[in-house]
């Protein structure tokens, strides 16, 4: 067996040096990581309703926003692909009276949304009248947003069968 060596101070003093300037890189490199993963949405950045669906969280008044106008959004290219689909040939009355009762059961889907604000006025979490906007206003408009989403998804499917 060998005799262990004895460290000098010189020696401890080295080791502590690596030691701690491989901690300082190894910090140093995950402050990067973490800067370049988590990529924040800055003052001068334009963000609308074409991009906000990358930037939701937290429920607050910008969810909304963007979960409305997108709804709004889908709502119309949905009533477009509806009339697109009822002026192409070979439809029957009866295949257009079913797409209107799709499109007003689905009308009828999203205004049960609304139950979220209903229901925390009868748990009362919240007291009417409404002044402001909350999360239960964004699980509404969320509601919303992937109905219409959906809908319009389903109606582009359609419009294919025609088209190809």
């Amino acid at each position: 067996m060998q005799p262990v060596k004895q460290r000098t101070g010189r020696h401890v003093k080295r080791l502590i040096f690596v030691l701690s300037h491989d901690a300082g890189v190894i910090y140093r490199s995950a402050i990067v990581m973490v800067l370049w993963t988590f990529q924040p949405a800055y003052a001068g950045d334009t963000i609308n309703a074409s991009n906000c669906m990358g930037h939701l969280g937290g429920g607050g008044l910008a969810d909304f926003d963007c979960y409305e106008a997108n709804s709004k959004r889908l709502e119309t290219d949905s009533r477009k692909t509806a009339n697109a689909i009822k002026q192409a040939r070979g439809l029957s009355d009866a295949n257009k009276a079913e797409l209107d009762r799709y499109m007003r059961r689905q009308d009828d889907v999203v205004a049960s949304c609304d139950m979220a604000v209903e229901f925390s006025y009868a748990w009362k979490i919240d007291v009417p009248p409404k002044t402001h906007r909350n999360r239960y206003d964004v699980v509404t408009t969320r509601c919303h947003y992937s109905i219409r989403k959906q809908q319009s998804e389903f109606l582009h499917d359609l419009y294919s069968i025609n088209t190809g």
